[in-house]
């Protein structure tokens, strides 16, 4: 997540634009297991974490699997559209929190 966050910012040379990610919905924190393994690295980047400083205002890791209503992200969430939109909204929350305190936005 770190090279791929780095990269696309250094791509349009935008240092500190925002950017929110979003787990799979499936793992839940405290898993052991690949998934759980891939949620710690997610949920590492997210700038409240404190484990890359440089993240602090600027990333937001969504952790989805409290508004996931069954299914996994592999089965599409059972094609529950209920789970899409909760999703979507809390995504786009997180990007609105984050646009409040930037300069450094690209569109």
């Amino acid at each position: 997540m770190v090279y791929l966050i780095d990269s696309l910012r250094s791509q349009f040379n935008a240092p500190n634009a925002p950017f929110v990610t979003v787990t799979l919905g499936q793992s839940v924190i405290g898993d052991t297991n690949g998934a759980g393994k891939i949620l710690d690295a997610m949920m590492a980047v997210d700038g409240d974490s404190g484990k890359y400083p440089k993240y602090a205002g600027n990333v937001k890791t969504v952790y989805s699997h409290p508004y996931s209503k069954g299914g996994s992200s592999g089965g599409h969430y059972n094609k529950n559209a209920e789970t899409y939109m909760e999703i979507g909204q809390v995504t786009g929350d997180a990007m609105v929190e984050l646009l409040k305190g930037s300069s450094d936005v690209v569109f």
